[in-house]
């Protein structure tokens, strides 16, 4: 049998340990109130709906509906969702470096994995935040009939896109944190774009896939595509494309804090 105490103080490790997570949650989410973020915020949600402002008035007859869930699809749960996790994710530990404040990081009990999880957290509630408003009011002004479903189905997938990614870019926020940026924009380039339009038989390692095959389903476009669309779809039940999405995000959130827990930046040593 275990000893009592030991039990008392992995229930005390786990407690501390989420509570800094939590407060590194709090602490991001405070700090990306600031005026600049607000503003790219507030670009954010309104580019999309723009964007479907502009080609409704080129339509007089009004959008199809299909074509203005594909728009919105592309505009919101993969551009907007992928620039708001490239801006809050990257950064995770870059930061601390700039600043001079990694050490006080390093040296405290689980304080890389809180300030990794922790900003994880933190840019998956804002960038998905920001993104779900940005399909609503995109929703709105395409005019589409019967709106809200199509809002409740982009909010899914905006909350799964974020999921997926955030946990994809903090490989490289941990491997290279002072070029986080550039080589998060070439893993979802070469990742989540290039690998993704692999037939889907070979590649299911992707969030852009399970996305898509999501999409589909739910929209009923299966029997529509072209035989060549197909391939790229996984015709797995929606609970199957869902459990991948987290299945996916932890695999890649452990790697990345197993790589954080082991790494070294030494103040001399360009990185």
């Amino acid at each position: 049998m275990s000893d009592p105490h030991s039990r008392q103080a992995d229930r005390s490790w786990r407690s501390t340990d989420i509570s800094s997570t939590l407060a590194v949650t709090g602490f991001q989410l405070r700090r990306m109130l600031s005026r600049q973020r607000l503003l790219l915020a507030g670009l954010g949600v309104i580019f999309p709906a723009a964007v479907m402002l502009a080609v409704r008035r080129t339509v007089p007859a009004g959008l199809d509906r299909d074509l203005a869930v594909t728009m919105i699809y592309a505009l919101v749960p993969e551009a907007v969702c992928m620039l708001g996790l490239l801006v809050t994710m990257c950064p995770a530990v870059a930061d601390e470096l700039e600043r001079g404040t990694w050490i006080h990081v390093s040296v405290r009990p689980g304080g890389r994995r809180a300030l990794l999880v922790g900003t994880y957290l933190a840019a998956v509630i804002w960038t998905s935040t920001v993104a779900i408003l940005a399909a609503a009011l995109a929703v709105f002004v395409a005019g589409v009939r019967q709106p809200w479903p199509l809002i409740g189905m982009l909010m899914v997938l905006v909350v799964l896109s974020s999921l997926g990614r955030g946990a994809l870019f903090a490989l490289p926020a941990v491997i290279l944190p002072r070029r986080a940026l550039v080589a998060s924009v070439g893993v979802a380039l070469v990742v989540e774009y290039l690998a993704g339009f692999i037939p889907a038989v070979v590649n299911q390692a992707t969030v852009s896939l399970r996305l898509r095959s999501l999409l589909v389903s739910w929209m009923n476009w299966r029997r529509q595509l072209p035989v060549e669309m197909q391939l790229l779809i996984d015709p797995q039940p929606a609970w199957v494309q869902i459990t991948a999405v987290f299945t996916l995000a932890a695999v890649l959130l452990v790697a990345a804090v197993k790589i954080l827990e082991y790494r070294q930046f030494p103040p001399s040593t360009e990185i």
